[in-house]
């Protein structure tokens, strides 16, 4: 979906409680190497795009991890451990 179509319209629909693990250093986004210089500058930045989806996801918890990038797993397993098992106890 990611490539076809934009699915933040859809973040409303999501029934379920939902955790949000993000890393603060991640700036990853795809086509962002083929987008004009002042495009670019507003792709993948995670901090303020996790914001926004725990917002518009009802019943969201957001966990920002500072100092990690695209993959918290495993660049910081015990920061992100815990607020997962935290997540699934409830």
């Amino acid at each position: 979906m990611i490539f076809t179509q934009p699915v933040v319209y859809e973040f409303p629909n999501i029934k379920v409680p939902t955790l949000l693990i993000i890393g603060q250093r991640d700036r990853t986004a795809l086509g962002k190497a083929n987008v004009p210089e002042e495009v670019k500058k507003t792709m993948g930045n995670y901090p303020e795009l996790g914001k926004l989806a725990a917002k518009r996801i009802p019943n969201a918890q957001l966990v920002p991890i500072e100092g990690v990038g695209h993959l918290p797993h495993i660049e910081s397993f015990g920061k992100f451990i815990q607020p997962l098992i935290s997540f699934l106890e409830k």
